[in-house]
Order: C-alpha cells, then sequence, then structure tokens
C-alpha cells in the first residue's frame, strides 16, 4: 500500500453512520444510473468506499457484477470488510482494495466507477491524472458516477448540525462549516461530540481540506480526454455520469 495520510483516522468511526442519511436520500437515483452500466464488462468500481454503503447497493443493485471496493482509509475500510464478510453474496463477489484511487490494481476494463463524495478529496492536477487514468478503462457505453457536493465554489458556509444519531444510552452530533483558503478550495471543521443525557463524553474537532469544482469545471477538464458529463437523477442529488465522448 503506498504511503497515506490518512484524514479520517481521527473521526473515521462516525462516518458510516452520519453518511447514511444521504445513501438514503439519494440511493434511488444512484441504484437508477447502476442499472445503465454494461455487464460483464469487468468490475464496477466503488471508489472511496468508506464503510461500504455504496458498496452494498452496487451489488444489490446488479447481482451478478462483481465489485471493486477501493478504501485507503483504515478505520473506514475496517467497517468495509466487516460489512463484506458478514453478507455471503458480497463475500463472493466484493474485492476490497486498501490502496488510494491513484495506487489501486484497476484492471484494463470497468463496467463503470462509483466516486460518491469523493471528487474534493482531488486537486486540479490530480483529477487530471485521474481522467487520463480512467478514460481508456471505461468499457462502451460504461462511465464514472460522481457528485459535486455544494459548495461548488469557494464560500462560506455556515456551522450547522449535519447530523444527529441515538443508539444506546448515547446521542451523537456531527456539525460542519468551512471557510474560503484559495481560489478553487476550502476548508471544512467537522465537529464530532458524544453526549449521555446532559454529559458530554468526548469532542472531536477536524480540518478537511476539500477542492471545490463546478459543472462547467468539470466539463472543461474531462473534455480533452475524450469524455463528456451528462446530469443524472434530480438537482437536489448533484449526480453526474462522465462517460466516453464517441464522438471523439
Amino acid at each position: 500500500m503506498a504511503e497515506y495520510d490518512d484524514p479520517y483516522d481521527r473521526s473515521g468511526q462516525f462516518i458510516d453512520p452520519m453518511i447514511a442519511g444521504w445513501w438514503e436520500q439519494h440511493g434511488a437515483a444512484v441504484a437508477d444510473a447502476l442499472r445503465e452500466l454494461p455487464a460483464d464488462t469487468g468490475p464496477v468500481v466503488d471508489a472511496g468506499a468508506g464503510g461500504g454503503l455504496g458498496t452494498r447497493l452496487i451489488a444489490r443493485t446488479l447481482p451478478n457484477s462483481r465489485v471493486l471496493a477501493i478504501e485507503p482509509s483504515l478505520p473506514l475500510r475496517s467497517v468495509l470488510l466487516s460489512r463484506v464478510f458478514e453478507d455471503p453474496d458480497l463475500r463472493a463477489r466484493v474485492t476490497v482494495d486498501d490502496d488510494d484511487l491513484f495506487s489501486a490494481r484497476l484492471p484494463n476494463r470497468i463496467s463503470g466507477l462509483v466516486a460518491a463524495n469523493l471528487i474534493g478529496h482531488f486537486s486540479p492536477h490530480e483529477r487530471d491524472r485521474l481522467w487520463e487514468e480512467l478514460a481508456p478503462r471505461l468499457a462502451p457505453e460504461a462511465f464514472i458516477l460522481l457528485n459535486l457536493p455544494a459548495p461548488v465554489e469557494p464560500e462560506r458556509v455556515e456551522r450547522t448540525r449535519m447530523a444527529e444519531l441515538h443508539i444506546g444510552k448515547r446521542s451523537y452530533v456531527g456539525r460542519a462549516g468551512a471557510e474560503p483558503t484559495g481560489p478553487e478550495q476550502i476548508s471544512w471543521l467537522m465537529t464530532y461530540e458524544v453526549h449521555e443525557g446532559d454529559r458530554l463524553i468526548s469532542r472531536d474537532d477536524v480540518r478537511h481540506t476539500w477542492w471545490t469544482i463546478s459543472e462547467q469545471a468539470l466539463r472543461a477538464e474531462t473534455a480533452p480526454h475524450g469524455l463528456r458529463v451528462v446530469p443524472h437523477g434530480p438537482p437536489e442529488a448533484e449526480l453526474f455520469k462522465i462517460l466516453r465522448d464517441e464522438k471523439k
């Protein structure tokens, strides 16, 4: 495995349950796109698979497909491996790779790639490298499915409660806010609190660098690689398919 500076080494324990709401809200739109992928042309890649909520959706939507789940973060991958192992169907069809997307053992042909809540981890230079790597691997009619979470331009995001979960006697609260730190970059401040009744058990403040990208910018940077961008699903899902431009 390549050396990896894990942004989730402290917050990884909270990510899977707190991201579940996104999958509940937008999972149907993701599944609709998955059904359009070609069959028997290589695995479907789940890039930045996290704890495997998306991996499970891919496998259930495409019951005859193999899945390559890529997750370099140790705490997130621990959840992913457990989720795959406890389900005999997933265990037979899902391969877990512990590298990052650039170091992962990608096959020459893939049926598609899902990158949910991931693209902001890559700088413009890294994205250019990503399109160069992925474009020739896409089978005919295959595509990359990703979302462009707001904000798509650097701007201040007021701190707000993003999730509150109740498990046993304890509640888990996540808050987030962001500040611009460059022409294409923001810094998120994520706060994770654990409460039991009126008592604060723990609090973790975690900062994440996030590269913003708009639909227009995505179109501009993928076009030189023979790729085109197509919106998918309801606007609030912020989902886009990136396909090979057969006219080029």
